[in-house]
């Protein structure tokens, strides 16, 4: 019976041994550099839905539950917005930690006209910040557009509303815990650390 249990141990180790994790189908076209044999090998998936995104959003956040504390310790992060005008009344944005193709996407933000916040129940509201405060002190730009078309849409925006969930955490090395509700920085409570990002944005807004 030993001899038969280890006879049966070999194999199963021999077998690991030999194993390889299946890769998902079309993988290796997907991450192929374009132009190169590999990706021309097959055709690719459609990625529709984020191709629909149609505008950058350069700004900073706080956690909902940090408004109330003293300026210098708040958590206050700069965030990269990508949104697609899903209707008159709504955009439809994904929350990244940065702007360069290693940044993680920690969230999402819905953006609504003040006719559709104005419509909402008392109890809905409170998720809500408004973006005034974020245009008038700068703290929200819009990199790569011309300043005629950065002061159109931020004016508009200005009027707007926004509820914003964070699934990923600094702190964390994945997404782990609760989602926190994050608000807008009131502009008499800028970091003086957030107030160096925003220089450091004008001269290269890539990070």
């Amino acid at each position: 019976m030993r001899k038969n249990l280890l006879s049966s141990m070999s194999a199963v180790i021999l077998l690991a041994s030999t194993f390889t994790a299946p890769k998902a189908y079309g993988m290796e076209t997907a991450m192929a550099e374009p132009g190169s044999p590999e990706a021309k090998a097959e055709p690719t998936q459609e990625l529709v839905p984020p191709q629909q995104i149609e505008m950058y959003l350069d700004g900073f956040h706080i956690y909902k539950k940090q408004m109330n504390l003293p300026t210098e310790k708040q958590t206050q992060v700069r965030v990269a917005h990508y949104c697609t005008h899903y209707s008159p009344e709504l955009f439809e944005c994904v929350v990244y930690s940065g702007n360069s193709k290693n940044s993680r996407l920690i969230g999402i933000e819905y953006v609504v006209t003040k006719e559709a916040y104005d419509a909402l129940p008392a109890a809905e509201k409170k998720y809500w910040h408004p973006h005034d405060g974020e245009v008038d002190s700068g703290l929200l730009r819009m990199p790569g557009l011309s300043e005629e078309k950065e002061k159109a849409t931020l004016n508009f925006l200005k009027t707007t509303y926004g509820k914003t969930w964070n699934l990923w955490q600094p702190e964390d090395k994945l997404p782990v815990g609760t989602p926190e509700l994050m608000w807008a920085i009131s502009p008499d409570q800028i970091k003086a650390e957030t107030k160096k990002a925003v220089e450091a944005r004008a001269a290269d807004y890539h990070y």
